[in-house]
């Protein structure tokens, strides 16, 4: 049995390693996007347990936490997804004003996308974008640069303590 759970890491951890490999930025990818983003990195300890997410221990709303989960696994209507279903379905959001094309994934959402309804939840909750991001602010609560994102600065931010508050949407 020892030898059959080892095994079992050994393998799932190469999953994982190939994963890193991708940048989810230039590839639809669901696992190198939740790998970058959402994941907790493993321990170099091959005996160590894997950790469990800090916001399935908190006393939150089946609302907020199938949110939060959805928002994880990609199980959503952005654009991203669809075109990942749908053969000649755009990426491209719908929802921004102006000639810029950006993609409409799960960091577009979270930082870019200048449509009102996105906006107003990020100036409700402004105090979570402001220690990661320098030009976020309430009256301009998206970024104009994606150049200002990388992967570490998504994931610093959905692994703070408080980001749960921003999922009730």
């Amino acid at each position: 049995m020892l030898e059959f759970t080892a095994d079992l890491k050994h393998r799932m951890r190469g999953v994982w390693r190939v994963a890193e490999l991708v940048d989810p930025n230039t590839h639809n990818n669901k696992l190198a996007t939740y790998h970058s983003w959402f994941a907790i990195p493993f321990s170099r300890n091959e005996r160590m347990p894997i950790n469990v997410l800090r916001y399935l221990h908190l006393d939150l709303s089946k609302h907020v936490m199938r949110n939060i989960s959805r928002f994880r696994l990609r199980a959503y209507t952005l654009k991203v997804e669809a075109a990942a279903w749908l053969e000649d379905a755009s990426c491209v959001c719908d929802q921004c004003p102006g000639e810029d094309e950006h993609v409409q994934n799960e960091v577009h959402a979270l930082l870019i996308c200048q449509d009102h309804r996105v906006c107003e939840p990020r100036k409700h909750f402004s105090f979570l974008f402001t220690p990661f991001l320098e030009d976020f602010s309430a009256a301009q609560p998206f970024l104009l640069q994606l150049q200002q994102v990388n992967n570490q600065l998504v994931h610093d931010f959905l692994s703070q303590q408080n980001n749960t508050l921003f999922f009730p949407f």
